[in-house]
């Protein structure tokens, strides 16, 4: 019941401090693809240190991102393990696909600092990922199906 009044009552909700922003704090920046997005938060063939790297994802939100994983390959080769068989993601969607190799990546994550003089925590591994795939949107390279999701890496 208490829940039904708030939904009638957004004032209320402002009242009380209850109302966070009315976007998801991560929410695709305005005039990009999820494949464009993808890309420029995950996708960085020649690695940079993380306060460098975070810098140009952190500039779209305006805010600090607390982890972020950077995979050391090229669009195109990851957009590859699209191709391969689909595995079952963690949200339960059934679009996500494994790397058939592992790759060179760096881990991000925010250690202090509020935007935009953010500071992260470098950690270089070697390992496999698992994306989720879409059909490409009108502005995205014509593939059959496009990253849109780094799901995890293991």
């Amino acid at each position: 019941m208490a829940l039904d009044l708030l939904e009638r009552f957004p004032p209320l909700l402002l009242l009380l401090g209850l109302w966070g922003p009315v976007y998801p704090l991560y929410a695709l920046p305005k005039n990009l693809t999820k494949a464009q997005w993808f890309e420029i938060q995950h996708i960085q063939p020649s690695p940079l240190q993380c306060n460098k790297a975070m810098h140009g994802v952190n500039n779209y939100t305006q805010h600090c991102k607390p982890q972020n994983t950077f995979l050391h390959d090229s669009f195109q080769n990851v957009a590859a393990a699209c191709e391969l068989p689909k595995t079952v993601c963690k949200n339960g969607r059934n679009n996500c696909h494994q790397s058939s190799k592992p790759v060179n990546l760096t881990n991000c994550n925010l250690i202090a600092g509020k935007y935009p003089n953010c500071r992260y925590k470098d950690s270089a591994q070697y390992k496999f990922f698992i994306i989720a795939c879409d059909p490409p949107q009108k502005r995205d390279p014509p593939y059959h199906l496009i990253p849109v999701h780094l799901d995890k890496v293991v």
